[in-house]
């Protein structure tokens, strides 16, 4: 079993090397090389305009959840946007716009994806058409571990806060811990029965409250038989959610804690960053709204929609471009920017 733990910041796909792992990684699912080539060469230029086009789709089938974590938009209630399960149809839509070039497809964002009663139809769907790699993230509660073996999956990731009930639930508000490892053990066991190629990963949301558990965390799970193991760092959005839920090792911090002890929630920086989400992905809400990445789940930076627009209007439109230009101008002064390790890039040189 692998473990990992989440980086606390990215550096983007610039340079000949990173061009190169990159367009090997992609060879070996044999589609999108040369969009990523192409638009590595756009990042490269800083151009708003994308030769390539995006590998990476993040689809949100549903913005609902049955939990109320109280970080995550959706389940502390401030979202924002009407709630809703995206259709099959509308689902088709889509994909069947940005299959040609989709290497990866991300099937979540806000919301528990499995809550759609036609995510497994969907999944599958899309493994139809060709995309090679398809993933999805789920909190473990309402997934079917039939379904979720036999849809063609790729790869799923269980989610969890802790190793007791009692720790697990402070954080993820309404979930029951031992429905969701019944549920992962499931999915074990007919994957390895069928001998599926599903990929599963278990994560561990790291917070104050459970972070003397992480040693049992790997223990367990590697018994379980998980292909990994996942440390996630916490995200909040709050100095005072900051001071609640952060870990006392501060290693595992995804922000700065210098800034921190100033009342400023700001990522660590990596040196001579680039944002390379605007290049190589896109995100699409439930109702089909495009928005640059995950970092957006508001909608305060809508470029189009897949649903009433083409594929090609939107991502070479003139909102895509004009807020490619803002953000290498500037990244500090975008509001989705700012809670984001490339956040400050224009300071520095």
């Amino acid at each position: 079993m692998l473990v990992k733990q989440h980086p606390h910041t990215y550096r983007a796909a610039v340079g000949l090397q990173a061009l190169w792992r990159g367009s090997v990684g992609i060879l070996n699912r044999r589609r999108g090389a040369g969009d990523h080539v192409r638009s590595t060469v756009s990042l490269l230029k800083r151009s708003p305009f994308v030769a390539g086009r995006p590998m990476n789709i993040t689809i949100e089938p549903t913005n609902m959840c049955n939990l109320q974590c109280p970080v995550c938009e959706t389940g502390a209630g401030v979202l924002g946007r009407p709630e809703g399960h995206m259709t099959l149809e509308q689902f088709k839509t889509i994909i069947d716009k940005v299959a040609p070039h989709a290497n990866t497809l991300m099937f979540y964002f806000m919301g528990e994806p499995f809550l759609n009663k036609n995510a497994y139809q969907m999944i599958r769907y899309a493994k139809d058409v060709g995309i090679p790699f398809v993933t999805t993230c789920t909190n473990g509660d309402a997934v079917n571990p039939d379904k979720l073996v036999e849809c063609g999956l790729d790869e799923v990731r269980f989610q969890i806060g802790g190793m007791t009930q009692q720790t697990h639930q402070v954080y993820r508000i309404g979930s029951n811990l031992d429905r969701i490892f019944r549920n992962l053990r499931e999915t074990i066991r007919i994957r390895n029965e069928r001998r599926s190629r599903l990929r599963i990963v278990s994560g561990f949301i790291l917070m104050k409250h459970n972070e003397h558990q992480i040693e049992e965390f790997k223990s367990v799970l590697s018994q379980m038989g998980v292909d990994e193991a996942e440390i996630i760092d916490p995200c909040v959005r709050t100095i005072e959610q900051g001071r609640q839920m952060l870990p006392t090792d501060q290693v595992h911090w995804f922000y700065d804690p210098v800034a921190f002890e100033r009342g400023e929630l700001k990522p660590k920086l990596v040196p001579n960053n680039e944002c390379p989400w605007i290049y190589y992905s896109m995100a699409v809400h439930v109702n089909g709204d495009v928005v640059p990445c995950c970092r957006d789940p508001k909608g305060e930076q809508v470029m189009g929609n897949l649903l009433t627009e083409s594929f090609a209007d939107i991502w070479n439109g003139n909102r895509y471009m004009d807020f490619r230009r803002q953000l290498h101008r500037d990244q500090g002064k975008i509001g989705i920017c700012s809670l984001c390790s490339g956040y400050g890039v224009s300071e520095i040189r």
